[in-house]
Protein backbone atom coordinates (compact mmCIF):
# COMPACT_ATOMS: atom_id res chain seq x y z
CA UNK A 1 0.00 0.00 0.00
CA UNK A 2 1.75 3.51 -1.11
CA UNK A 3 2.46 5.74 1.64
CA UNK A 4 0.11 8.83 1.83
CA UNK A 5 0.31 12.09 4.13
CA UNK A 6 -3.25 13.21 5.31
CA UNK A 7 -2.55 16.26 6.78
CA UNK A 8 -6.19 15.58 8.90
CA UNK A 9 -3.68 12.73 10.63
CA UNK A 10 -0.92 15.83 11.62
CA UNK A 11 -3.79 18.26 12.87
CA UNK A 12 -5.09 15.48 14.95
CA UNK A 13 -1.79 14.83 16.57
CA UNK A 14 -1.68 18.61 17.24
CA UNK A 15 -4.93 18.55 19.20
CA UNK A 16 -4.04 15.34 21.08
CA UNK A 17 -0.77 16.74 22.59
CA UNK A 18 -2.87 19.27 24.28
CA UNK A 19 -5.64 17.32 25.56
CA UNK A 20 -3.12 14.59 27.29
CA UNK A 21 -1.34 17.02 28.53
CA UNK A 22 -4.60 18.75 30.40
CA UNK A 23 -6.27 15.70 31.57
CA UNK A 24 -2.40 15.74 33.88
CA UNK A 25 -2.79 18.57 34.37
CA UNK A 26 -5.10 18.56 37.66
CA UNK A 27 -2.43 20.22 39.84
CA UNK A 28 -2.03 23.23 37.74
CA UNK A 29 -6.46 23.70 38.42
CA UNK A 30 -6.73 25.44 41.70
CA UNK A 31 -9.92 25.32 42.12
CA UNK A 32 -11.53 23.82 39.19
CA UNK A 33 -9.69 20.38 38.78
CA UNK A 34 -12.58 18.56 36.65
CA UNK A 35 -11.19 21.02 34.08
CA UNK A 36 -8.13 18.74 33.63
CA UNK A 37 -9.66 16.32 31.23
CA UNK A 38 -9.70 15.27 27.76
CA UNK A 39 -7.06 12.36 28.29
CA UNK A 40 -9.67 9.18 27.07
CA UNK A 41 -10.06 11.29 23.53
CA UNK A 42 -6.62 12.21 23.64
CA UNK A 43 -5.32 8.97 23.97
CA UNK A 44 -7.84 7.41 21.34
CA UNK A 45 -6.86 10.47 19.00
CA UNK A 46 -3.26 8.79 18.70
CA UNK A 47 -4.26 5.40 18.86
CA UNK A 48 -6.30 5.96 15.75
CA UNK A 49 -3.59 8.12 13.76
CA UNK A 50 -1.41 4.99 15.06
CA UNK A 51 -3.35 2.36 13.45
CA UNK A 52 -3.83 5.09 10.43
CA UNK A 53 -0.11 5.18 9.97
CA UNK A 54 0.67 2.07 10.43
CA UNK A 55 -1.56 0.36 7.49
CA UNK A 56 -0.06 2.97 5.06
CA UNK A 57 3.13 1.73 4.92
CA UNK A 58 4.98 -1.04 3.72
CA UNK A 59 4.25 -4.80 4.71
CA UNK A 60 7.12 -5.88 6.50
CA UNK A 61 8.42 -9.24 8.27
CA UNK A 62 7.19 -9.05 11.86
CA UNK A 63 10.84 -8.67 13.10
CA UNK A 64 11.63 -6.16 11.01
CA UNK A 65 8.20 -4.30 12.02
CA UNK A 66 8.39 -4.76 15.22
CA UNK A 67 12.01 -3.66 15.54
CA UNK A 68 11.02 -0.70 14.07
CA UNK A 69 8.64 0.34 16.31
CA UNK A 70 10.76 -0.67 19.52
CA UNK A 71 13.37 1.72 17.80
CA UNK A 72 10.61 4.38 17.89
CA UNK A 73 8.79 4.16 21.28
CA UNK A 74 11.80 3.42 23.13
CA UNK A 75 14.35 5.80 22.54
CA UNK A 76 12.42 8.32 23.79
CA UNK A 77 11.19 6.09 26.84
CA UNK A 78 14.76 6.23 27.57
CA UNK A 79 15.37 9.91 26.90
CA UNK A 80 12.28 10.82 29.08
CA UNK A 81 14.15 8.84 31.81
CA UNK A 82 17.56 10.65 31.79
CA UNK A 83 15.79 13.79 31.33
CA UNK A 84 13.43 13.08 35.01
CA UNK A 85 16.64 12.22 36.48
CA UNK A 86 18.86 15.07 35.35
CA UNK A 87 15.88 17.42 36.60
CA UNK A 88 14.86 15.40 39.92
CA UNK A 89 18.12 12.99 40.50
CA UNK A 90 16.31 11.95 44.15
CA UNK A 91 13.56 10.31 41.75
CA UNK A 92 12.92 6.99 42.35
CA UNK A 93 11.63 5.29 38.81
CA UNK A 94 9.67 1.85 38.60
CA UNK A 95 9.51 -1.08 36.62
CA UNK A 96 6.26 0.22 34.99
CA UNK A 97 7.94 3.65 34.22
CA UNK A 98 11.06 2.22 33.07
CA UNK A 99 8.89 0.39 30.40
CA UNK A 100 6.77 3.21 29.04
CA UNK A 101 4.41 2.89 31.84
CA UNK A 102 0.68 1.61 31.21
CA UNK A 103 0.15 3.19 27.58
CA UNK A 104 2.87 2.54 26.28
CA UNK A 105 3.03 -1.44 27.61
CA UNK A 106 -0.87 -1.22 25.68
CA UNK A 107 0.46 0.70 22.32
CA UNK A 108 3.03 -2.66 21.80
CA UNK A 109 0.88 -5.00 22.87
CA UNK A 110 -1.84 -3.10 20.17
CA UNK A 111 1.21 -2.97 17.29
CA UNK A 112 1.54 -6.98 17.41
CA UNK A 113 -2.52 -7.65 17.26
CA UNK A 114 -2.80 -5.53 14.37
CA UNK A 115 0.00 -6.75 12.46
CA UNK A 116 -1.96 -10.31 12.78
CA UNK A 117 -4.70 -8.44 11.56
CA UNK A 118 -2.91 -6.68 8.37
CA UNK A 119 -2.06 -9.87 7.09
CA UNK A 120 -5.40 -10.68 6.71
CA UNK A 121 -7.57 -8.89 3.88
CA UNK A 122 -8.81 -5.44 4.19
CA UNK A 123 -12.03 -5.95 4.34
CA UNK A 124 -11.66 -7.97 7.44
CA UNK A 125 -10.51 -4.59 9.54
CA UNK A 126 -14.40 -4.01 10.38
CA UNK A 127 -14.96 -6.93 11.40
CA UNK A 128 -12.12 -6.87 14.00
CA UNK A 129 -13.64 -3.69 14.70
CA UNK A 130 -16.97 -4.61 15.80
CA UNK A 131 -15.19 -7.97 17.34
CA UNK A 132 -13.49 -5.58 20.04
CA UNK A 133 -16.14 -3.47 20.50
CA UNK A 134 -18.61 -6.50 21.38
CA UNK A 135 -15.54 -8.41 23.52
CA UNK A 136 -15.33 -5.30 25.39
CA UNK A 137 -19.13 -5.10 26.10
CA UNK A 138 -19.43 -8.30 27.28
CA UNK A 139 -16.33 -8.41 29.56
CA UNK A 140 -17.67 -4.86 31.18
CA UNK A 141 -21.51 -6.76 31.64
CA UNK A 142 -20.35 -10.55 32.76
CA UNK A 143 -16.97 -9.69 34.53
CA UNK A 144 -16.39 -6.07 35.00
CA UNK A 145 -16.78 -6.32 39.10
CA UNK A 146 -16.96 -2.71 39.84
CA UNK A 147 -19.62 -1.14 37.35
CA UNK A 148 -21.69 0.18 40.34
CA UNK A 149 -18.75 2.12 41.46
CA UNK A 150 -18.05 4.36 38.32
CA UNK A 151 -19.22 7.30 39.27
CA UNK A 152 -15.96 9.35 40.67
CA UNK A 153 -13.42 7.44 38.29
CA UNK A 154 -15.35 6.25 35.06
CA UNK A 155 -13.89 3.72 33.33
CA UNK A 156 -10.82 5.63 31.69
CA UNK A 157 -9.72 6.55 35.15
CA UNK A 158 -6.00 5.14 36.45
CA UNK A 159 -8.27 3.12 39.06
CA UNK A 160 -9.30 0.40 36.11
CA UNK A 161 -7.44 -0.99 32.99
CA UNK A 162 -10.41 -2.16 30.97
CA UNK A 163 -10.45 0.81 28.71
CA UNK A 164 -7.63 -1.12 27.34
CA UNK A 165 -9.85 -3.68 25.47
CA UNK A 166 -11.96 -1.19 23.82
CA UNK A 167 -9.20 1.34 22.98
CA UNK A 168 -8.12 -1.05 20.25
CA UNK A 169 -10.87 -0.46 18.54
CA UNK A 170 -10.02 2.73 17.66
CA UNK A 171 -6.39 1.67 16.49
CA UNK A 172 -8.51 -0.67 14.06
CA UNK A 173 -10.97 2.53 13.23
CA UNK A 174 -7.73 4.74 12.44
CA UNK A 175 -6.43 1.67 10.18
CA UNK A 176 -9.67 1.09 7.99
CA UNK A 177 -9.73 4.75 7.59
CA UNK A 178 -6.18 4.61 6.07
CA UNK A 179 -7.04 2.03 3.84
CA UNK A 180 -10.23 4.00 2.59
CA UNK A 181 -8.32 7.15 2.27
CA UNK A 182 -5.63 5.62 0.17
CA UNK A 183 -7.66 3.48 -2.17
CA UNK A 184 -10.06 6.80 -2.64
CA UNK A 185 -13.06 5.43 -1.24
CA UNK A 186 -13.20 8.48 1.41
CA UNK A 187 -12.55 11.68 0.17
CA UNK A 188 -11.48 15.01 2.59
CA UNK A 189 -15.40 16.50 4.39
CA UNK A 190 -16.70 19.52 2.44
CA UNK A 191 -18.82 20.61 5.20
CA UNK A 192 -16.38 22.18 7.87
CA UNK A 193 -19.11 23.64 10.37
CA UNK A 194 -21.35 20.37 10.51
CA UNK A 195 -18.50 18.01 11.34
CA UNK A 196 -17.74 20.61 13.69
CA UNK A 197 -20.89 20.48 15.05
CA UNK A 198 -21.26 16.60 15.44
CA UNK A 199 -17.86 16.42 16.91
CA UNK A 200 -18.94 19.07 19.74
CA UNK A 201 -22.10 17.16 20.29
CA UNK A 202 -20.45 13.65 20.89
CA UNK A 203 -18.11 15.39 23.38
CA UNK A 204 -21.18 16.51 25.67
CA UNK A 205 -22.58 12.97 25.12
CA UNK A 206 -19.51 11.58 26.06
CA UNK A 207 -18.96 13.63 29.23
CA UNK A 208 -22.53 14.28 29.71
CA UNK A 209 -23.04 10.35 30.73
CA UNK A 210 -20.35 10.60 33.11
CA UNK A 211 -21.28 13.11 35.27
CA UNK A 212 -24.80 11.41 35.32
CA UNK A 213 -23.04 8.63 36.49
CA UNK A 214 -21.11 10.87 39.19
CA UNK A 215 -24.94 12.56 40.27
CA UNK A 216 -26.88 9.31 40.17
CA UNK A 217 -24.75 6.34 41.12
CA UNK A 218 -27.64 4.03 39.77
CA UNK A 219 -26.66 5.56 36.33
CA UNK A 220 -22.50 4.87 36.59
CA UNK A 221 -23.01 1.12 34.87
CA UNK A 222 -24.26 2.80 31.77
CA UNK A 223 -20.93 4.50 31.13
CA UNK A 224 -19.80 1.95 28.70
CA UNK A 225 -22.47 4.00 26.38
CA UNK A 226 -19.54 6.40 26.55
CA UNK A 227 -17.75 4.30 23.69
CA UNK A 228 -20.38 5.63 21.61
CA UNK A 229 -19.77 9.02 21.43
CA UNK A 230 -16.32 8.73 21.95
CA UNK A 231 -16.08 6.76 18.64
CA UNK A 232 -18.23 9.53 17.02
CA UNK A 233 -15.51 12.31 18.80
CA UNK A 234 -12.94 11.02 17.01
CA UNK A 235 -14.34 10.20 13.65
CA UNK A 236 -16.24 13.50 13.37
CA UNK A 237 -12.77 15.15 14.76
CA UNK A 238 -11.26 13.71 11.77
CA UNK A 239 -13.74 14.63 9.15
CA UNK A 240 -13.20 18.14 10.48
CA UNK A 241 -9.98 18.44 10.46
CA UNK A 242 -10.18 16.89 6.64
CA UNK A 243 -11.74 19.44 5.71
CA UNK A 244 -10.14 22.35 3.38
CA UNK A 245 -10.44 25.46 5.59
CA UNK A 246 -8.71 23.38 8.03
CA UNK A 247 -5.97 21.68 5.84
CA UNK A 248 -5.29 25.18 4.70
CA UNK A 249 -3.83 26.31 7.61
CA UNK A 250 -0.37 24.75 7.19
CA UNK A 251 -0.09 26.76 3.90
CA UNK A 252 0.07 29.35 6.54
CA UNK A 253 3.21 30.58 7.59
CA UNK A 254 3.95 30.44 10.56
CA UNK A 255 1.08 28.40 11.25
CA UNK A 256 1.62 24.94 9.26
CA UNK A 257 5.33 24.42 10.78
CA UNK A 258 4.41 25.21 14.48
CA UNK A 259 1.78 22.29 13.97
CA UNK A 260 3.84 19.49 12.45
CA UNK A 261 6.36 20.71 15.34
CA UNK A 262 3.83 20.37 17.71
CA UNK A 263 2.39 16.92 16.56
CA UNK A 264 5.93 15.67 15.63
CA UNK A 265 6.21 15.88 19.89
CA UNK A 266 2.99 13.90 20.47
CA UNK A 267 4.94 10.68 21.86
CA UNK A 268 7.55 12.80 23.89
CA UNK A 269 5.09 15.77 25.77
CA UNK A 270 3.04 12.50 26.64
CA UNK A 271 6.25 11.15 28.81
CA UNK A 272 7.91 14.20 30.05
CA UNK A 273 4.63 16.25 30.87
CA UNK A 274 4.33 14.43 34.64
CA UNK A 275 7.89 15.46 36.19
CA UNK A 276 7.10 18.61 34.92
CA UNK A 277 3.32 19.63 36.47
CA UNK A 278 3.78 22.01 39.22
CA UNK A 279 1.39 23.89 41.54
CA UNK A 280 4.19 26.89 42.16
CA UNK A 281 1.97 29.09 39.51
CA UNK A 282 -1.18 28.41 40.75
CA UNK A 283 -1.32 32.14 41.55
CA UNK A 284 -1.39 33.37 37.89
CA UNK A 285 -3.76 30.86 36.33
CA UNK A 286 -4.82 30.00 33.73
CA UNK A 287 -1.43 31.97 32.83
CA UNK A 288 0.08 28.89 34.20
CA UNK A 289 -1.42 26.56 31.85
CA UNK A 290 0.16 28.54 28.86
CA UNK A 291 3.53 28.28 30.63
CA UNK A 292 4.05 24.58 31.76
CA UNK A 293 2.35 23.79 28.78
CA UNK A 294 5.58 25.75 26.49
CA UNK A 295 7.55 24.29 28.78
CA UNK A 296 6.44 20.63 28.43
CA UNK A 297 7.42 21.24 24.35
CA UNK A 298 10.44 22.32 24.93
CA UNK A 299 11.02 19.50 26.94
CA UNK A 300 9.82 17.46 24.73
CA UNK A 301 11.75 18.85 21.93
CA UNK A 302 15.06 18.09 24.01
CA UNK A 303 13.81 14.57 24.71
CA UNK A 304 12.99 13.94 21.11
CA UNK A 305 16.84 14.82 19.71
CA UNK A 306 18.16 12.95 22.42
CA UNK A 307 16.38 9.74 21.69
CA UNK A 308 17.55 10.57 18.13
CA UNK A 309 21.32 10.77 19.54
CA UNK A 310 20.52 7.37 21.81
CA UNK A 311 18.99 5.47 18.64
CA UNK A 312 22.19 6.51 16.08
CA UNK A 313 24.78 5.78 19.15
CA UNK A 314 22.81 2.06 19.25
CA UNK A 315 22.63 1.57 15.44
CA UNK A 316 26.80 2.59 15.35
CA UNK A 317 27.62 0.02 17.81
CA UNK A 318 25.32 -2.53 16.14
CA UNK A 319 26.98 -1.76 12.55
Amino acid sequence: MPRYRDKAVDMMKFLAVFLIINSHADAMYPHLSQLATGGAIGDCVFLFVSGYTLFLTARRRFADYFKRRIARIYPSVIASLLFILLINPSRTVGLQEFVGGEFIMALMVYYIIIYAISLLPPRTIPISLASTFTVSVIIYLLFFPTKHELGAAGIYGITTCFRWIPFFAFMLGGAWTGVLVSSGTLKPAQNCWRNFFFMALNVLLFYGIQIAGKINPAYAPLQILTLIPLAGTIWFMYRWCSCGAITRLFDLYPWGKVILWVSGLCLESYLIQFALFTPALNSIWPLNLIIITALILAAAWLVKHLARFISSAFAEAKG
